[in-house]
């Protein structure tokens, strides 16, 4: 009888301080657990986002150089050139007379301005040329070596290497193009030879499209910032945005500047900043020489963008940033993550 008493007397259950250690324990297991997972979470968040941040700034540089670096560009050097379009001086049809230029941010409400600098380029898309089979002046027709995807209402830069005129498609049909008076916005003559003489470009002349573009920042339909382009589309060539990279909070854009005339950029600083980058309004103060504005920004040899870039995403750093961008330290209102990039742009079509 003593043997299974003691057996009894041995299987007891847990006292109350061993079970209080043991979910002790448990409980401070379980807590390590879940902070090692929040804490993995929240690293991959804040990468995440770092890399998006990067992938957008990479892709926002490669269409703001591809732009850049051709600025003015005609498809190839030319002597004299003629501008058709009515209204030629407006920026985006101004390839001949001032084929880069900025506006700096002053918060207009509506405007291109408002949140960002506006940068503007025009050039002619070398990339893609359309060979001239012949040409008469008297119907105002080109005559092109095979069929094309150009339609009317497109704006076109024609060049022999000794003459280059812009002109606004009037009409296209299969292999042939247009350019006759009338439109919208419409070409003011149908003579493409200086002073609205005529012209007859000889057959191997060139067609090129005008790529007449504007970058800013502004809010996208969801309400996150964005760069955005402006470009002339259509028929009657309407000013039309197009969002290019979310997460963008602000575009500033300064230039190095030729002050000697030897084709390099010099050290210049109007201000005493010790930044030999200068704004547009620098550009066009009597700090660059030149006694018109396109005399003045024809000196622009190398272009400077900043983008700050943030995340769409909020409570991605556990407490808001203090950053320095454009010259200023400013304190974040939330927690998102942001970063400036810079790139400089050299001006090869100089």
């Amino acid at each position: 009888m003593r043997t299974p008493l003691v057996a009894m007397r041995r299987m007891h259950g847990l006292s109350l301080v061993e079970l209080m250690i043991a979910m002790t324990i448990g409980l401070v297991t379980m807590a390590a657990i879940g902070w090692v997972y929040q804490g993995t979470i929240q690293t991959f968040r804040t990468h995440d986002s770092l890399s998006r941040m990067q992938e957008g700034a990479r892709f926002a540089f490669e269409i703001l150089a591809k732009d850049l670096r051709m600025a003015g560009a005609a498809g190839c050097p030319y002597g004299t050139s003629a501008n058709v379009v009515n209204g030629n001086t407006d920026w985006y049809k101004n390839l001949f007379g001032q084929a880069l230029a900025s506006d700096e941010q002053n918060g207009t409400a509506g405007s291109e301005t408002e949140s960002s600098d506006a940068l503007r380029v025009v050039r002619a898309d070398v990339l893609r040329e359309y060979l001239v089979q012949a040409h008469d002046p008297g119907a105002f027709l080109f005559t092109l070596t095979g069929v094309h995807d150009i339609e009317a209402g497109e704006f076109l830069v024609a060049t022999d290497c000794v003459h280059a005129s812009l002109f606004q498609v009037s009409a296209a049909a299969i292999g042939t193009l247009n350019h006759a008076a009338g439109g919208v916005p419409g070409n003011s003559t149908g003579n493409l030879g200086a002073a609205a003489a005529v012209y007859t470009y000889i057959p191997g002349s060139r067609l090129y499209r005008l790529r007449g573009t504007t970058y800013y920042v502004d809010n996208n339909a969801v309400g996150q910032p964005a760069l955005f382009r402006m470009r002339a589309v259509g028929a009657t060539a309407v000013l039309t945005p197009e969002e290019l990279v979310e997460g963008v909070e602000d575009l500033q854009v300064t230039y190095g500047v030729d002050t000697t005339g030897d084709g390099e950029a010099d050290f210049v600083d109007p201000d005493g900043d010790g930044d030999p980058y200068l704004t547009s309004a620098q550009v066009n103060s009597g700090a660059v020489p030149g006694a018109t504005p396109q005399e003045k920004w024809a000196r622009a040899m190398s272009i400077r963008i900043s983008l700050l870039m943030r995340t769409t995403e909020d409570r991605v750093v556990p407490n808001p940033q203090t950053y320095t961008y454009n010259g200023a330290n400013i304190a974040a209102a939330d927690r998102r993550l942001r970063k400036v990039f810079t790139h400089v742009i050299n001006v090869r079509n100089r």
